[in-house]
């Protein structure tokens, strides 16, 4: 009797162990490709039975109503075409990887900042290229850039597709010096570049390319203390805001000479500014011979 007992829980123990792995390697409907295809739309404002007029590609809406349609047509052409439009990784889309979004690097060179903005205007003259400069309430760690660049409109409403660069340490001396430049540079190419203070972890969610960009999320570009970034690159105490003064000023004084250095090199001239580039620089200069001097 108490062996049978016991073969009955050891079979309902197997039973169990199946029915977990079951769970685990089934594929639910997010990992499969037609719904990250139909997601990737809806998350950017074009429902379902919109995709066939905007993407086109032969789609028609019965291919949309169902994904054992949909998959039936998405090949490589359709995905290769849907990612580029979006401005997501293939890999995604393809369920393979969790990183939506290639991120773009420009920590320590400014000097790809320029082609980098003038390529997106080039492939798409006319799309409204905007951005805008998410920096932490805490004034420390991650801070990011989200460009917003219009790809069309459904009716009234208009699309977009968005760029992250990132890598920017706002706290960091170094960093906020070329975070500054690249500032000016998109504001000498008329590209509006406004800045937010979100929580850090708000920011730390969206820095690394992990979370997809939805309608709700052009909320940022409203949401949070409105600051203009450009005020960096043309009065120092707003450069200085928030840099870690590290040991003795090492921070802020290593801040100032790098601007100065980067504005020398013409990657500090926003465009905007009512005063000349000589009483810019002789203010920043001033403010460094202050910083030596505490």
């Amino acid at each position: 009797m108490i062996g049978e007992i016991l073969s009955t829980l050891n079979i309902l123990e197997k039973a169990s162990r199946f029915l977990s792995w079951v769970r685990k390697t089934r594929t639910t409907p997010a990992d499969t490709v037609g719904h990250r295809f139909i997601k990737l739309f809806e998350s950017h404002n074009v429902h379902r039975n919109q995709i066939p007029r905007f993407f086109g590609h032969g789609l028609t809406l019965k291919d949309v109503q169902d994904e054992a349609f949909l998959i039936q047509k998405l090949d490589e052409t359709l995905l290769d075409a849907a990612s580029n439009l979006f401005g997501v990784r293939r890999e995604w889309l393809e369920g393979a990887e969790s990183q939506i979004y290639p991120c773009h690097d420009f920590y320590k060179h400014p000097e790809e900042v320029l082609p980098f903005l003038t390529g997106l205007r080039d492939a798409n003259p006319n799309g409204d290229l905007n951005g805008v400069l998410l920096a932490p309430v805490e004034y420390r760690d991650d801070a990011v850039i989200i460009l917003s660049e219009l790809i069309g409109n459904i009716g009234d409403k208009p699309i977009y597709r968005y760029h992250i660069c990132n890598n920017w340490l706002f706290d960091y001396w170094k960093s906020r010096a070329y975070l500054t430049a690249f500032v000016a540079i998109a504001w000498k190419c008329n590209i509006c570049l406004r800045g937010r203070y979100l929580p850090l972890k708000e920011i730390q969610q969206l820095a690394d390319g992990y979370s997809l960009l939805s309608v709700e999320d052009e909320g940022i570009f409203l949401r949070g203390r409105l600051w203009y970034p450009e005020d960096m690159a043309i009065e120092a105490e707003a450069f200085l805001l928030g840099i870690d003064p590290e040991k003795d000023n090492y921070g802020l004084t290593s801040a100032l000479k790098l601007w100065l250095s980067l504005e020398e090199k013409g990657y500090m001239n926003t465009g905007l500014s009512m005063y000349t580039k000589e009483e810019i620089q002789s203010s920043f200069k001033h403010a460094l011979e202050q910083e030596l001097e505490s």
